[in-house]
């Protein structure tokens, strides 16, 4: 006969067993919606014999076999093979779901660049050109529309690179929030790091043992709390996680060691973005970090991407940089090619179409220093604005002249020769050098350029002037102590004399060059084309670019939900699953309380009923 009280205590570890199998159930149906909730459950097994409990013994004997069943603990159900692939995947569709939106505004910020935008703007201008050239050449009010036509460019300009700028300026207060952000994630993770492990050492079936680790019925909840931050943490960048041997864990991000276990950690750190002109992040100790994915390479390539334009801190994205220097060389070449055409010398005062916000004046209103032309300092020039007939003027005969002051008397007698003049005729470059007299300088000048070319001495003046030679213009720049007069007055006095009469032959050269003129934009070479040419070729690369992030961001999002469901399918929480186990337990639980009703009949019987013959 087995000990009397054997049954009983086995169908008590069952009515124990199948409660917290009820209680666990319950659970699981209560936190269905709780983020990051694990689906927990009660391991259950066969009680075995063993040396080390109070009732059961070293060897196997017939009388204890049949001990009923034993809990070990409540584990969560995870997969750590699909949270790694989940959240690599994940840091991936971050990336690319923060770079679509930005894109888009950028799209919105140059008003559909190659349509309604600059591309309609430019065509509107060639229209105002060609009306002006084949209408009325010497109508002012036809000037005018070309004139207004070409504001309405400078002021598109200048709206695209004020927005670029301000998105700029809101992407980059993002990244430092985000950074920020990022930092309270890993200290929060280290706080729950430190409490698993207090929880492990508290625990009898937790308690640490180095080397072999700990149970895995370790504080359920706070492991989801932390498994959910994990989560969180790889929507920002790329992450590796690796479980210690305490309980705790490791992150690696990128490819530096943010958190070891309960030590300190390391936190990200970003230099002031005027700095670098770009956003440097590394970590709190020195070291740089490899940002592969995640939301944070997002707002680096989108801040810091300049394409061929970038710097050492910038890289090679196309980001919001790359389409302020964008802008900035389409109106570099566009004013550029503009004002060549219509003969603008540098510092010549009279036919420049367009100017720089940074242009330098004197006291007397000329221009000494013409500063540099981008999307947000280009305007339309004061001498276009005092006179919109100015590009249709065509020069004849007398065409101009330059004054070279050397401020000494004619004899040139007080400055020690020879003397350098670099000349530009039709395009042509030729280095003059005369031995300071005006007839030695003549007969150079008719060497250089044939019968094109006319200099005198008036007043200790050098003057220098074109004859007969309609569309020629050459700058003059000499050495030592001989100086360029730019003065727009008279031939005398230094600026440019011709005779010119309005009809529309400059102003079709104009729109020749507007329509067909090839053009380098860029001090790195972005493109080489026509005006229209380049508006095409930012609008393609800025669409293909959302293109392709829509793409991926396609594809992407099928793996991770595939990812998320099979993961849900393992840690989820399924009500009708659990419905049947608490269908289960409840019967298991009614089963071992009548075995337990039984057994104690059967005591009873042996207790009050068994020994009394007779009575």
């Amino acid at each position: 006969m087995r000990s009397s009280f054997a049954g009983l205590e086995m169908s008590k570890r069952t009515i124990q067993l199948s409660q917290k199998a009820l209680d666990i159930s319950t659970n699981n149906m209560a936190n269905t919606m709780t983020p990051g909730f694990s689906r927990q459950r009660v391991d259950v097994n066969a009680m075995f014999i063993s040396s080390y409990k109070s009732w059961q013994t070293k060897q196997s004997r017939l009388s204890l076999a049949g001990q009923g069943a034993s809990a070990f603990g409540v584990a969560q159900i995870r997969n750590f093979y699909l949270d790694k692939r989940f959240r690599e995947m994940n840091s991936q569709l971050a990336e690319n779901e923060r770079k679509a939106p930005i894109l888009e505004e950028i799209q919105t910020a140059l008003d559909n660049f190659e349509n309604v935008g600059m591309e309609g703007k430019l065509a509107q201008f060639k229209d105002a050109i060609l009306k002006y050239a084949t209408n009325s050449p010497d109508n002012p009010e036809f000037a005018s529309i070309v004139r207004n036509s070409a504001f309405d460019i400078t002021k598109m300009l200048n709206s695209y690179s004020r927005d670029l700028k301000k998105m700029l300026e809101e992407n980059v207060f993002e990244l430092n929030a985000t950074v920020d952000y990022v930092n309270t994630i890993l200290e929060k993770i280290v706080l729950l790091n430190n409490a698993i492990v207090k929880e492990y050492k508290s625990t009898e079936y937790g308690a640490i043992d180095t080397g072999r680790g700990v149970s895995p019925y370790g504080p359920l909840e706070l492991m989801d709390e932390r498994n959910l931050l994990l989560d969180e943490l790889s929507t920002y960048i790329n992450i590796k996680v690796d479980e210690n041997v305490d309980g705790s864990i490791s992150v690696m991000m990128g490819d530096t060691l943010m958190i070891d276990g309960t030590r300190n950690h390391e936190v990200l750190v970003m230099h002031e973005f005027d700095k670098f002109n770009a956003a440097v992040i590394y970590v709190s100790n020195g070291q740089d970090i490899n940002i592969r994915t995640g939301e944070l390479k997002a707002y680096l390539d989108l801040v810091n991407g300049n394409g061929p334009y970038a710097n050492h801190y910038q890289s090679s994205a196309y980001g919001i940089p790359y389409y302020l220097s964008a802008m900035d060389a389409f109106a570099e070449a566009f004013a550029g090619l503009m004002n060549q055409t219509n003969g603008v010398t540098p510092l010549d005062c009279g036919r420049s179409m367009f100017g720089s916000t940074l242009d330098v004046y004197d006291v007397d209103g000329r221009i000494v220093e013409r500063g540099p032309i981008t999307a947000e300092t280009i305007r339309i020039s004061d001498e276009w604005m005092r006179d919109a007939t100015m590009i249709g003027l065509v020069y004849n005969e007398v065409l101009g002249s330059r004054v070279v002051n050397y401020n000494f008397p004619a004899d040139f007698t007080s400055v020690t020769p020879p003397y350098t003049l670099d000349i530009t005729v039709n395009g042509a470059t030729s280095a003059v050098t005369f031995d300071g007299t005006v007839a030695d300088l003549q007969a150079q000048l008719d060497i250089a350029f044939p019968g094109e070319l006319l200099a005198e001495v008036d007043n200790g003046n050098i003057v220098i002037t074109t004859v007969n030679a309609e569309d020629t213009f050459f700058v003059s720049t000499t050495n030592a102590d001989i100086t360029v007069n730019t003065e727009r007055e008279d031939v005398l006095s230094g600026g440019w004399a011709y005779s010119t009469n309005l009809d529309g032959h400059n102003a079709h050269r104009l729109m020749l060059a507007l329509d067909g003129a090839e053009v380098r934009f860029g001090r790195a070479l972005d493109f080489n084309g026509t005006m229209f040419d380049y508006v095409s070729f930012l609008s393609n690369r800025l669409g293909q670019g959302l293109n392709f992030i829509d793409e991926q961001i396609d594809t992407l999002s099928v793996t991770t939900n595939n990812l998320l469901d099979s993961r849900d399918a393992i840690m989820g929480v399924s009500t009708d699953e659990e419905g049947i186990n608490m269908l289960i337990y409840q019967k298991w639980y009614n089963a071992a309380a009548r075995m337990m009703t039984a057994l104690d009949d059967m005591l009873d019987r042996v207790i009050n009923g068994m020994g009394r013959v007779g009575l």
